[in-house]
């Protein structure tokens, strides 16, 4: 540990940068954080918090910085430092863009100093619209835009015209539902230690209804997304699920920002409702957002990818599983708090 912040994740997000253009990266995403402390909300100065820790976590080596010191850096200036390699404009612009809202606050000048900075890299992704639109007023706009996004990074489950599908489609509960949610419920069969059998106890645990139940959310969602919970090691609290969706995010790489992470921060970080959980606010903790990032970034395997198939991993062990899958053990001071998503009268405690 070297000024609070662990240093043990082996992460590749810019692990190409030089020392002179990480300083100029940490410069333009300080230039977008808050500049002035407010004492009254405990997400004031985060942005400056992940200014630090990316700095401690995502370079190599590590950089040092005092945030005070970085100076100001303008768009032109930042694209020259980071020159014409197109997977660190990215990854630079994505941090920009993550920090700029890290104290919680929507400030259209902000958002707009974001976009100048990808535009400058030439960074065009599609979640660059979004923040002008919310720095435009169009925050709806581009939430509804982004929860398109989302689905259609889960293979088979978005709409061909771009309307949402349904998220609880079993409550006719067919022949086929029921054989569905039976095989499913098989898995409490498997070896307590497959990643099958962890899955099942996941389920019972917080209560939640299994893909063909009447309850349950659509199994082309909630296989990869809680498959996620158990292979990531994060908790189903509401910071759990910021940190899940980072790194599912992270892990993916297509549409990141705009699918997965922004959404996130948008509802429980800013606090404004996306999907129905409820808007919260105070949920991202620096250096354990950094950290899920890092992990799903070094993934050698996409659980998101269409050819990924879930029962074919289902008995192998979920140690073996997350080794195979190069995820990084968890510490537990990077672990989500909080109190978990459990359905009370459903729950299992003592699903293992």
């Amino acid at each position: 540990m070297r000024g609070g912040v662990r240093l043990c994740y082996d992460g590749k997000v810019f692990e190409d940068a030089s020392a002179e253009q990480a300083r100029a990266i940490l410069a333009a995403a300080h230039c977008v954080t808050q500049q002035t402390i407010d004492p009254a909300d405990p997400r004031s100065g985060r942005g400056e918090g992940v200014v630090v820790a990316a700095g401690r976590l995502l370079f190599r080596p590590a950089v040092e910085i005092e945030p005070s010191g970085l100076g100001r850096i303008e768009p032109q200036e930042l694209a020259r430092a980071v020159g014409p390699d197109r997977d660190l404009a990215e990854h630079a612009a994505a941090l920009i863009a993550c920090a700029s809202l890290s104290d919680g606050r929507i400030d259209p000048g902000r958002l707009r100093k974001v976009v100048e900075y990808a535009h400058a890299m030439h960074v065009r992704a599609g979640w660059v619209r979004d923040v002008l639109q919310v720095a435009r007023g169009h925050l709806a706009w581009a939430m509804a835009d982004m929860t398109r996004r989302n689905r259609s990074t889960f293979p088979g489950w978005a709409s061909p015209d771009d309307t949402l599908t349904e998220m609880m489609p079993y409550r006719a509960q067919t022949d086929e539902d029921k054989r569905l949610a039976a095989r499913f419920l098989a898995l409490e069969g498997l070896p307590e230690g497959t990643f099958g059998h962890q899955f099942w106890a996941h389920f019972r645990r917080h209560g939640f209804g299994f893909p063909g139940e009447t309850e349950a959310f659509a199994g082309l969602f909630a296989v990869l997304h809680d498959g996620l919970h158990v292979l990531s090691g994060y908790s189903t609290s509401i910071q759990g699920e910021l940190l899940v969706s980072t790194f599912t995010g992270a892990m993916h790489r297509r549409d990141a920002l705009r699918a997965h992470i922004l959404p996130v921060i948008f509802e429980w970080q800013v606090s404004h409702e996306v999907n129905g959980i409820g808007a919260r606010r105070g949920a991202l903790d620096p250096v354990k957002f950094l950290v899920s990032w890092q992990r799903g970034d070094s993934m050698t395997t996409d659980v998101l990818a269409p050819n990924w198939d879930f029962w074919s991993v289902v008995d192998v062990e979920l140690d073996e599983l997350r080794v195979r899958y190069a995820i990084a053990p968890l510490l537990p001071a990077d672990a989500a708090a909080g109190d978990e998503v459990i359905v009370a009268d459903k729950a299992d405690p003592y699903a293992n």
